[in-house]
């Protein structure tokens, strides 16, 4: 192999960034960003999950998830529930809050599905095998 091709990383970096500009710009509106929208999403799905399982589920480091978790709490769209081990919750603002943004990401969803065509599904796949086997 020769250092003149392509850098795998720099380019799913690349097209990871430029995803997240095209989902954020559509998510401003309802004044969430699409990582704010997955963290709902998965608290919606979870059951007073620790700050650990929810980085954990989305692939964060624990700091980086409290950072992104700390203006949602002051949002009042998440809750932290006192403990030894803190735990969280979507609250009924939190889930008004998904439920808003829920259309508008199936919609830019649907243009991403749209250009990527027959393409999803096999890139699907090979991002899941980067995600479990690199």
């Amino acid at each position: 192999m020769n250092d003149d091709g392509p850098c795998i990383c720099g380019r799913l970096r690349r097209a990871s960034r430029t995803l997240s500009r095209l989902y954020d710009a559509a998510l401003a509106p309802v004044g969430l960003t699409v990582n704010q929208f997955s963290i709902l999403r998965n608290l919606a799905q979870l059951d007073l999950p620790s700050l650990n399982e929810i980085a954990e589920r989305t692939a964060h480091e624990k700091s980086a998830m409290w950072r992104t978790l700390q203006p949602m709490i002051r949002q009042g769209w998440v809750a932290a529930e006192p403990g030894r081990v803190q735990r969280f919750t979507l609250t009924g603002a939190g889930r008004e809050r998904l439920d808003l943004a829920r259309p508008i990401w199936m919609e830019t969803q649907g243009r991403v599905s749209q250009t990527l065509g027959e393409r999803e599904a096999a890139l699907i796949d090979l991002l899941h095998e980067i995600e479990t086997h690199a």
